[in-house]
């Protein structure tokens, strides 16, 4: 395959690629800043629910930071779309639409844990046992809705990596990339349910380190593209 052919792009969508790439250069990177910051907070996972309460700053930080990231994914997908869809463009079109499915889950997710530093002064405040019990299992709620929300957005994106490292494989990132994409794709599907079948924790940590580095070097791939173009 000829570099001309691997590198035909629509110049009207080079903008989209272009910043498509931005976006996923800088998921990654503030994935590593998420990263940084857990070993630094050191916050207990999952949350307990009183905590959140009684000293919400290093959750809302950490999942505000996560939403961030996840944001970034969204211009991400389309950048990855009009770059590979020539390739395949069924797969292409399906792995963008599970991706871009997954970011708002993610989104509403991470919004329901901060949304409890809205009620953690009324927590703090309130006058009766009922009161704080009422409160707590609000947040207790909030927690497990996050829970099941981030596992449903996880599978979706892993799902979506997988086909788009197959898509990969016939050319543009070269076939290492590719790979890579699909490895780091298995590895974080089974992340949500890391405690049920015991795996162990190294797999899903594996796979967040392989997606950070495919997603940084895709996305200067991707941004060197749309300038080409």
């Amino acid at each position: 395959m000829t570099k001309e052919k691997e590198f035909k792009i629509d110049p009207s969508w080079k903008g989209v690629i272009k910043w498509g790439g931005f976006s996923l250069f800088a998921a990654g990177f503030v994935l590593v800043l998420f990263i940084l910051s857990v070993f630094i907070l050191q916050p207990d996972l999952p949350l307990d629910a009183e905590e959140v309460l009684e000293d919400p700053l290093a959750p809302t930080y950490l999942f505000l930071l996560a939403a961030i990231g996840e944001l970034f994914l969204l211009p991400a997908a389309l950048g990855l779309y009009f770059a590979l869809k020539d390739f395949n463009k069924t797969n292409m079109f399906m792995a963008t639409a599970l991706w871009v499915v997954a970011v708002p889950v993610f989104l509403a997710s991470r919004g329901l844990i901060i949304s409890l530093a809205l009620i953690s002064g009324d927590y703090k405040d309130a006058s009766t046992e009922t009161e704080k019990v009422a409160y707590l299992a609000s947040a207790e709620h909030a927690i497990e809705t996050q829970s099941v929300l981030s596992a449903m957005g996880l599978i979706l994106l892993s799902v979506a990596f997988i086909i788009i490292g197959f898509v990969m494989l016939k050319g543009v990132f070269g076939k290492r990339i590719g790979y890579l994409v699909i490895v780091s794709g298995i590895f974080s599907i089974f992340a949500p349910f890391a405690v049920y079948l015991e795996i162990p924790d190294i797999i899903s940590f594996s796979g967040l380190i392989l997606s950070i580095f495919w997603e940084l070097v895709v996305g200067v791939k991707l941004y060197k593209m749309g300038k080409e173009v």
